[in-house]
């Protein structure tokens, strides 16, 4: 009986939205997608293409998968979206910008 209360507890999950996660499982993704973006930018020395953007949060995902945070894509996309100009701001105030970078 046990059991099938849990697996039921995991579906209800799966979909949740940004708000329903809790405050740790917020601050880990925000951190895992943040230090993705940032070492990507100082490796390449330029900002993501579109391509590359869906790659980070497609990789942040895997993780957040196996971590079993029940939280869809589409609500870590637009997270993800909504933060790229505070983590450009962040890379330009450490002064660690790439001498291309516009």
């Amino acid at each position: 009986m046990r059991n099938n209360n849990s697996k039921e507890k995991k579906q209800e999950q799966v979909g949740r939205k940004w708000c329903q996660l809790k405050q740790k499982e917020q601050i880990w993704i925000s951190s895992l997608l943040r230090d993705s973006y940032i070492k990507f930018v100082l490796e390449r020395e330029r900002k993501p293409s579109k391509s590359e953007k869906e790659f980070i949060v497609a990789c942040a995902y895997l993780d957040i998968e196996d971590r079993g945070i029940g939280i869809t894509v589409n609500e870590v996309r637009k997270y993800f979206e909504s933060k790229i100009e505070k983590y450009n701001n962040s890379i330009i105030k450490a002064g660690l910008e790439p001498y291309n970078w516009k």
